[in-house]
């Protein structure tokens, strides 16, 4: 609980599992969650509901990489406790989590770079145009517009905050959890958690074609309904995905 000096400067090494451990990682979970069910089940919905909120109101997208790690730290911590049978209280995971405030906020504003980078790669691709021109006296002009739509290229715009975000996930997926159970250094942390996505791309692309599913759902459906399922089925499952499986995947890939 109290303040650490950083002693995993190195690259934690990551392994390649199959794609059929997730249902192993989702057992795992859901016998650390009947420990405590109704904690958990409020966890998950309150995962569902922010996850809900970003989506909706897309400028707070970027705040999202921001405070992610604070709740994977925090769910992580409960959960590693719980597998140890050990009692664990909300108080004690916030003090636990306070520990590493800053490799926390250090791996958000990693993963909000990266999600940033693929938004400015998107506006000056789509949106920035550029024309040269000849002059009288034999000068040459360059002329820079911005806000423009460079034609029916700008539909694959889309692809390029994906790509953005899918970067952020990566880099911040394991991070958190590294840093408050093996006490690694930010950078390193990051650079683990990508190497390991990369590795494991079979599992990431499983996660990443449910969350997409659900995501393309729900923009195609705006009846009152279909929000109204959104809200209270298909959220908190992709919720229940990735809370119950983040700390076996942690522990069948990291060893």
């Amino acid at each position: 609980m109290h303040p650490q000096r950083v002693s995993g400067s190195h690259c934690p090494d990551s392994r390649v599992v199959g794609i059929l451990s997730v249902a192993g990682w989702l057992a795992q979970g859901f016998h650390i969650a009947r420990m405590n069910p109704v904690m958990w089940l409020a966890a998950i919905l309150a995962c569902a509901d922010m996850a809900t909120l970003f989506e909706l109101v897309p400028p707070l997208r970027m705040l999202a990489v921001l405070v992610g790690p604070f709740f994977a730290a925090a769910l992580v911590l409960m959960q590693e406790r719980s597998n140890n049978a050990r009692p664990w209280t909300i108080l004690e995971t916030l003090e636990a989590v306070n520990v590493h405030r800053n490799a926390l906020v250090a791996v958000g504003v990693c993963g909000a770079c990266a999600a940033c980078l693929g938004q400015l790669i998107a506006f000056a691709v789509f949106h920035v145009s550029m024309k040269t021109s000849v002059m009288p006296n034999g000068m040459h002009d360059l002329t820079i517009v911005y806000g423009a739509h460079n034609g029916g290229g700008n539909a694959l715009e889309p692809l390029f905050d994906v790509a953005g975000y899918a970067l952020a996930a990566s880099l911040v997926w394991f991070a958190p959890t590294l840093v408050v159970l093996n006490n690694v250094s930010p950078l390193a942390a990051v650079a683990a958690s990508l190497r390991a996505v990369v590795r494991n791309w079979r599992i990431a692309s499983l996660y990443g074609i449910v969350i997409a599913a659900v995501v393309v759902g729900n923009a195609l459906l705006a009846d009152p309904a279909a929000l109204l399922v959104r809200g209270l089925v298909a959220m908190p499952l992709v919720s229940s995905l990735i809370v119950l499986s983040r700390y076996g995947a942690y522990r069948d890939i990291f060893g």
